[in-house]
């Protein structure tokens, strides 16, 4: 019983038939019986192929390219809201721009990105009918991106990417591209870069002046042996005479860096934790000859004079726009972000305790000449904060946001403290304002959009601005984040009680009574729409601002006499643009 059984499993492995009982063969419909099937078949006998060749690389494998053409006429109207000036701005801007790039193999690429960028008829030539518009006598064009990148090294997510790049963190409230230009930015250094799925970091090291130039003839724009021409700065309006200046900054600016470290948790595609460090070293040089170097530093122990200015930023961003293009996935989008500064700028200043001004007098001995100098020094210090906050809900096509954003000021810029934020390289053309009238210092911003996206004809959006300073004491700062000293109110020395009134044109200059000082800037409706159209994006859009009492006390200076007192205020101003993109 036992063999039967083992022999029964065995035919049942060979595939043998097995049948409990005998059957007759069927017949084929002809009369013929069928073939029986042989136990073991013998397999058909392919005939060999031999293996084709593979072609040779060519230049063109993994090799891509693409251009991107750009213009567009800007009008700025009264922009500095008096009506006795005429400082309207209208001129057309274009872009071009050529990228080739090079796969080498799939974790070895190269990139080189080509840019041009001028006014239309800013360059001399065509008014004569001899030569062209581009007649070289000024060069617009350069190098945007030239890098090479190493993708999964020592078979980690590593990435290393080295050159000319862009850098793009977070909402580019403190890092982005500044495409919204016609110059844009690029930075020269190097990164490293680790990419999963739920965590990725950056730690980069970017070089923003050289002060060395090389023996084979490249020269630095930075450094003691720099030689600036002046260039004579004329008013729009005409009626008062041109003054000649220097660029100071790049005469007393050696070698400078940019770092970064910045981190993003992903636990969902619902969630993302941005944690970042950003440092910026800037080296201040030592003047020994003020023919080369007219930058006041001579003999002034007050300035930073082979000093280093070192600013730190430390941020936390949270948010749920994980999708391209800032999208989120929920009906209710948010982006919250926060950052405070820390640092020294290298300037050693009179403490603010020493309300005696104990001064004793010496004497330069480059120049002979005397200054005062404070017996008691201290360092002064960056302290500075900023938040920003932006939420949205989205129903079908509309969505309707809402946005706060506070940039810290500074009540008395005469102390030991820099209290202002320092804005370093963002893009903040969509947080406060598309007409840029202010950055992310000494500012509060409130403000509310609805958009309509359409699946052809294109988006449509209007926003409303609220903005106004921080400290009233504290200038207002441009797009850049320079301060526009004497456009609106302030008080550099937080001059509290004086409220007398000075009998010149000027009356108190900046340093107010803050009695005296407006908080509102400015109100601002921005209107714009974008339609695209295969690979051609066409968009418009127009700004009316408003301006507030601090800027309408300054143009309308309250703090001089009636006698030289007029009435020059206007209270509006304009911006408009069309801007037409193609790539391909």
């Amino acid at each position: 019983m036992r063999r039967s059984f083992f022999l029964f499993l065995i035919l049942l492995a060979t595939g043998y038939p097995i049948s409990a009982q005998t059957t007759t063969p069927t017949m084929e419909p002809n009369g013929t019986s069928p073939t029986a099937p042989s136990p073991n078949p013998s397999p058909s006998i392919q005939p060999i192929q031999e293996p084709k060749p593979s072609p040779p690389p060519t230049w063109s494998d993994g090799f891509s390219a693409g251009a991107l053409v750009r213009f567009r006429p800007e009008m700025k109207y009264n922009f500095d809201f008096n009506r006795n000036t005429n400082d309207n701005v209208d001129f057309t801007g274009q872009k071009i721009q050529f990228f080739v790039q090079k796969e080498f193999t799939k974790d070895v690429i190269a990139k080189v990105t080509f840019q041009d960028s001028r006014l239309w008829g800013a360059e001399k030539g065509s008014l004569t009918g001899i030569a062209t518009a581009n007649d070289g006598t000024r060069q617009s064009t350069d190098v945007r991106e030239a890098y090479i990148e190493s993708k999964n090294n020592f078979g980690f997510p590593l990435h290393v990417q080295a050159g000319r790049q862009i850098l793009r963190y977070g909402d580019e409230r403190l890092v982005g591209s500044l495409d919204w230009t016609n110059v844009g930015r690029s930075f020269d250094g190097l990164r490293f870069k680790w990419e999963d799925k739920f965590f990725s970091s950056h730690l980069f090291v970017t070089s923003v002046s050289e002060r060395h130039s090389d023996i084979a003839g490249n020269t630095t724009n930075f450094g003691v042996k720099s030689q600036y021409n002046t260039y004579l700065d004329c008013p729009y309006n005409g009626t008062k005479v041109c003054t000649p200046k220097i660029d100071a900054q790049r005469q007393e600016l050696g070698d400078s860096y940019f770092t970064g470290f910045y981190n993003t948790l992903k636990p969902s595609d619902y969630l993302h934790i941005d944690l970042y460090y950003l440092g910026l070293q800037k080296e201040y040089l030592r003047t020994n000859n003020s023919l080369v170097l007219t930058t006041g530093e001579v003999g002034n122990p007050n300035t930073r004079a082979g000093r280093w200015d070192v600013l730190h930023t430390y941020g936390i961003r949270v948010t749920n726009k994980t999708q391209a293009s800032k999208k989120a996935l929920q009906a209710i989008d948010y982006s919250f972000e926060y950052a405070t500064q820390t640092g020294t700028t290298g300037r050693n200043i009179t403490p603010k305790w020493d309300s005696f001004q104990t001064n004793v007098s010496l004497v330069d001995p480059l120049t002979s000449t005397t200054y005062q100098q404070n017996l008691y020094r201290e360092k002064e210090r960056y302290k500075t904060f900023a938040f920003g906050a932006d939420i949205g809900y989205t129903i079908s096509k509309v969505r309707m946001g809402v946005a706060y954003d506070v940039g810290s000021g500074d009540p008395n810029r005469t102390d030991g403290s820099i209290a202002s934020f320092q804005n370093l390289f963002h893009t903040n053309h969509f947080f406060y304002g598309m007409a840029d009238q202010v950055s992310w210092v000494n500012m509060k911003s409130k403000s509310v959009n609805i958009s309509y996206a359409t699946e052809s004809y294109g988006t449509f959006r209007i926003d409303y601005f609220a903005i106004e300073k921080h400290k009233l004491q504290d200038s207002w700062y441009d797009l850049v984040g320079n301060a526009k000293s004497g456009a609106s109110t302030e008080s550099i020395a937080n001059n509290q009680y004086d409220v007398s009134q000075v009998l010149t044109e000027n009356g108190t200059g900046n340093n107010r009574p803050v009695s005296m000082l407006g908080r509102s800037l400015f109100r601002e409706v921005d209107v714009k729409y974008n339609l695209p159209f295969k690979n051609i994006l066409i968009e418009g859009g127009y700004s009316m601002i408003f301006a507030g009492d601090a800027i309408q006390n300054k143009v309308n200076d309250r703090t001089v006499n009636a006698n030289v007192y007029t009435n020059q205020f206007s209270k509006t101003a304009q911006f408009a643009y069309l801007m037409v993109t193609a790539q391909f």
